[in-house]
């Protein structure tokens, strides 16, 4: 298999944004009655993009450490099971989920509270 080949497909993005939009319409359901429509949609957006931002920062980690993390742990003989390419994998789903509960956020921001 090609790198190109191991690229997730658009269901499976769709699928990690999809899911990052409803945590994200929950989120700020949760938070209404204790926040109002504002600071629930306000409060659901930061949670939303600071699940992107890390999930941004440690795929980048990843990608430029990743080989030097991995030669690292052949040299002390750890068994862990990481590996570059899986951590990779999961930084992006946080990614994508990140970016959908933004977006969820700034659409119930718009529905419940307006321009």
């Amino acid at each position: 298999m090609t790198e190109s080949d191991r690229r997730p497909t658009g269901r499976t993005v769709a699928r990690w944004v999809g899911s990052g939009a409803l945590l994200g319409c929950v989120a700020a359901a949760a938070l209404l009655p204790v926040l109002g429509p504002r600071g629930a949609t306000d409060t659901s957006f930061a949670l939303g993009v600071l699940v992107f931002g890390f999930g941004v920062a440690t795929w980048g980690g990843t990608v430029g450490f990743g080989d030097s993390m991995a030669a690292v742990q052949d040299h002390l003989g750890g068994e862990s099971g990481w590996n570059p390419e899986g951590a990779r994998q999961a930084f992006a789903v946080l990614t994508w989920v990140g970016a959908g509960w933004s977006a969820a956020a700034v659409s119930a921001s718009i529905a419940l509270v307006g321009l």
